[in-house]
């Protein structure tokens, strides 16, 4: 089911349309922590960079991940029906607490303005 979460999110990776259900959103974001731990092992104890410093190979893992990050999260924004602009207030402190709800929050069982109801990866 990881595998392919990962796959739809790097085949939609400027795809900023459309509904990503919960299971989606949270098995890329457990793809991206654990990738970002890897490469940062790799980088702090393989290459030698600092503990603090961005290495290379973080810094290729971020740049190939950034968009798929942020328009999997448009999608999920968008599959409990709120605009994936919401995603500005995580620039504030305070706006991480309607994001991680939201993020958590049960997809809208009915199509919306952002598309169908997306499958679950389980029926996949």
């Amino acid at each position: 089911m990881i595998n392919f979460a990962i796959n739809k999110a790097f085949n939609k990776y400027f795809d900023f349309g459309g509904r990503s259900n919960r299971s989606e959103f949270w098995y890329f974001f457990l793809f991206i922590l654990i990738g970002n731990a890897i490469a940062h092992i790799i980088d702090t104890y393989m290459i030698g960079y600092h503990e603090e410093e961005m290495g290379i190979v973080s810094g290729i893992f971020w740049l190939t991940t950034f968009i798929p990050q942020l328009s999997i999260t448009f999608r999920r924004l968008h599959d409990v029906g709120k605009s994936g602009l919401w995603f500005l207030l995580s620039f504030t402190i305070i706006g991480f607490i309607p994001l991680i709800i939201w993020w958590c929050t049960m997809s809208d069982p009915n199509k919306n303005r952002y598309g169908n109801v997306p499958k679950m990866l389980t029926h996949l």
